[in-house]
């Protein structure tokens, strides 16, 4: 794994992509944690009102990813769209440190959050061209790397951020989020190598034409990178409760089973990986959906903490999966459509956040904290069967195109 890992920082660009990725991790979880509270106490809002700020800024960074996906893979210089959207992220951050009113505010990061949210994407598929350049064949292996990179930042921000917080307040948060931001695009505009422009041939031209919800070879992976993730944030979302509420644990037991989960998901990452290299995207995803299906179970049945703590290997797998693996399942089904089908996977866990968070509160106070597991087991099921059925099509149109060859 070190060899491999070793030939990764031969390819140009990619060592540069990977500080990047650990700088954003870190930039969007430095201040991420502590932003409910800022609304709540310093503006003056409620938990309701910050959820629809959410969704709103969320659903337009979607439709402008949307619209920047086909057009980035079609001639648009992705180095001018990374260091813009950077520009705009760390501009938007800036927003809290001068605008005090609420609606102000709404309007604003509504603005510039969307126009910075194809930045993520778009790295993704800077990645993934520098690795196709570099006649390499470890995309997933690239992948899971890269992707470590963002969740090793996610891990180290929150502990700076408690760390500003507690000294400078809610404005050094604010200050260290644009910060990064502005490093991150001093980075991309001095050190990122541009490469020739080439022409599209036919074929490539003519994928430009896909329509998601018209081929199902592209929308059923969709959707279910859209479920899984659905279910994953539904947990997140009420994991903490369930431990105070139902199995009786306290604040410390709650950042214990964050911990042990979030140490576990970076090795198991580029141990996915490798595994790639012998085994499909799709078993990947199949397995990773299996072991949900073993978490969600242990966690409706769990009457000990222990059982919860030993469940995070459960989750971790099932956490990296989709993570490491889901944005190369989409990357290889659209091999020459880098920016769409990152913007596929991108679009695909924005939703999945939403729906998750907004199923998991409505869940939770109807059926209870246990009882809400019961929809991330149904969810999950549901793209084991989505995933048999989508190897089925493959498998009779591979057999069509056999028998149309041999008649031939």
């Amino acid at each position: 794994m070190l060899k491999r890992i070793q030939n990764l920082f031969f390819i140009p660009n990619y060592p540069l992509f990977m500080i990047c990725m650990l700088l954003q991790g870190m930039a969007i979880s430095i201040s991420a944690p502590f932003l409910a509270v800022y609304f709540t106490s310093t503006l003056g809002v409620s938990v309701g009102t910050f959820g629809v700020f959410t969704a709103v800024t969320l659903i337009c960074g979607i439709w402008i990813s949307s619209l920047i996906a086909k057009r980035s893979d079609t001639g648009l210089d992705r180095k001018q769209i990374l260091v813009i959207c950077t520009l705009f992220n760390a501009v938007a951050f800036a927003g809290y440190l001068v605008i005090q009113n609420f609606y102000v505010l709404f309007i604003y990061m509504t603005v510039f959050t969307a126009i910075g949210a194809p930045g993520m994407p778009q790295l993704f598929a800077s990645a993934r061209e520098a690795v196709d350049r570099s006649k390499s064949a470890d995309h997933a292996f690239a992948n899971s790397t890269l992707r470590s990179m963002f969740s090793l930042g996610f891990i180290t921000g929150p502990l700076l951020g408690s760390f500003l917080i507690a000294h400078t307040g809610f404005k050094g948060i604010f200050v260290g989020t644009t910060s990064i931001f502005v490093l991150i695009a001093v980075l991309l505009f001095f050190f990122i190598k541009q490469r020739p422009v080439q022409a599209k041939n036919k074929d490539q031209l003519s994928l430009h034409h896909i329509t998601l919800h018209k081929n199902m070879k592209i929308l059923i992976p969709f959707v279910v990178l859209t479920l899984l993730y659905t279910s994953h944030w539904m947990n997140s979302l009420n994991i903490s409760l369930f431990i105070i509420h139902n199995l009786k644990g306290d604040t410390n037991d709650v950042a214990l089973v964050s911990s042990i989960c979030a140490i576990l998901e970076i090795p198991l990452m580029l141990m996915l990986g490798v595994l790639a290299a012998k085994y499909s995207n799709r078993l990947l995803i199949f397995l990773g959906a299996l072991t949900g299906v073993v978490y969600y179970l242990l966690v409706l049945m769990s009457t000990e903490m222990w059982q919860l703590f030993a469940g995070q290997l459960l989750l971790a797998f099932f956490v990296a999966v989709i993570s490491a693996i889901g944005i190369s399942y989409m990357q290889d089904l659209l091999p020459s459509l880098p920016g769409y089908a990152s913007t596929l996977y991108s679009n695909a866990t924005t939703i999945g956040r939403l729906a998750g968070s907004l199923m998991g509160g409505l869940f939770a106070q109807w059926m209870g904290y246990r009882n809400s597991y019961w929809i991330c087991l149904f969810l999950i099921l549901c793209c084991l069967g989505l995933l048999a059925i989508s190897k089925k099509l493959e498998f009779d149109q591979s057999a069509a195109l056999q028998e149309r060859n041999h008649s031939l």
